[in-house]
């Protein structure tokens, strides 16, 4: 399992620390992940950790494009050229607009499944905690959907299955939201609806990383 993470705004501080407990969830559960962060975020580096480890897995954090993931200064290090990086691989960005394209690519390159957003990446915030990300009650729901993908597929469920779980959570996450009394409450439940129509996949349906 190969994490990329980028920490280097305000967006991807927020994905930084909410994949913390990710990584400790799957290390739990026997996976061998390698982290590539900061200066390390290259095609290079990605390339060289996937010929060593031959991960079924690669998890994206950060910004992206319909073609393309930026790395930790905002520079495009993967795109629709060298999409085959995800080769017989289950791939989920947690990333704007990359199924829409970039996705394509990577299954017409051979990847298993590629699951992403198809419109940006919304996170709703309270400014006050942008210093404390863990601490942030408005972006912990939308965050919790995207990071349940990774948590069903490191149990050893499908594509499809881990997708319906993070709309089961978004759907209980709205539902709270809209009779919530909490003033930045509106805020948090446009980006979960956003996001939730968003997510989708390329590939197959029934693939799985264990």
């Amino acid at each position: 399992m190969i994490v990329i993470r980028t920490n280097h705004d305000i967006p991807t501080s927020y994905l930084f620390a909410y994949s913390e407990e990710l990584i400790k969830e799957a290390e739990a559960k026997g996976f061998k992940v390698a982290k590539i962060e900061g200066e390390e975020i290259s095609e290079a580096t990605l390339r060289s950790r996937i010929k060593n480890r031959k991960p079924k897995f690669i998890f994206f954090n950060g910004h992206g494009s319909e073609t393309s993931l930026f790395d930790d200064k905002g520079k495009e290090f993967i795109n629709i050229h060298s999409a085959d990086v995800f080769k017989e691989s289950v791939a989920y960005t947690i990333a704007c607009n990359c199924l829409i394209k970039l996705g394509s690519a990577a299954i017409d390159k051979g990847c298993y499944s590629f699951i992403g957003y198809k419109k940006p990446f919304w996170i709703a915030r309270d400014h006050k905690y942008e210093s404390t990300p863990l601490k942030d009650n408005i972006a912990r729901p939308i965050i919790e959907c995207s990071n349940i993908i990774v948590k069903s597929l490191i149990k050893g469920n499908t594509v499809e299955e881990s997708i319906k779980k993070s709309h089961e959570k978004a759907a209980g996450n709205i539902l709270k939201l809209i009779y919530s009394k909490e003033p930045l409450a509106p805020a948090s439940l446009q980006a979960l609806v956003y996001n939730d129509e968003a997510l989708s996949f390329k590939g197959e349906a029934s693939a799985k990383i264990i």
